[in-house]
Formats: C-alpha cells, sequence, structure tokens
C-alpha cells in the first residue's frame, strides 16, 4: 500500500515540475512577443507573401512551365507531340 503512496507523489511531483515547465515557456513567449506590435505584424505579412510568390515563380522556373519567350514554347510543341505518339504506339499487356 505504502507503494502506491509514493508513486502517487512521484506522480504529483512531475505533475508540479511539467505545470511549471509549462509556466516558464509562456512567460518567455510573452517576454518575446511584447515588442511586437499591428504595424510589423502587417509588414511581416507583406514580406512573407513577396517571399512566396518569389518563391513559386523561381519554382515554375525551374520546372520549365514559365518561359520567358513563348515563342519558344510553340517551337517546341511538335517535339513534345513526337514523343507522346512514340509512348502511345508502345503496346502495353498482354
Amino acid at each position: 500500500m505504502q507503494w502506491m503512496i509514493y508513486t502517487c507523489l512521484g506522480l504529483v511531483f512531475c505533475t508540479f515540475l511539467m505545470a511549471f515547465y509549462a509556466c516558464r515557456r509562456v512567460s518567455i513567449n510573452e517576454k518575446a512577443l511584447g515588442s511586437l506590435d499591428w504595424e510589423t505584424l502587417a509588414d511581416l505579412t507583406g514580406q512573407v507573401a513577396a517571399l512566396k510568390r518569389s518563391v513559386q515563380k523561381t519554382n515554375s522556373r525551374m520546372n520549365g512551365m514559365t518561359s520567358s519567350d513563348p515563342m519558344a514554347i510553340l517551337n517546341e510543341l511538335p517535339k513534345l507531340q513526337a514523343v507522346q505518339q512514340m509512348n502511345g504506339s508502345v503496346k502495353k499487356g498482354g
């Protein structure tokens, strides 16, 4: 019966430590965010949006979806169609 008491005391102590740790993290976050105002938040939101557009543009260029010359895309179209026709003529299955 005594082991149950010691087990409960150990659990209470662990719970106390976790609660203390949570309170400490909240106070650290409040100190860090104390200087943040709405103007700074709006500025950060705008910067994130600009960065997102830049990354999307770079990613689409890397994938070849965007070209600076539309005529280059039209010139490559027959090559792509020929490759698709070659792949379509291969018999698959039994």
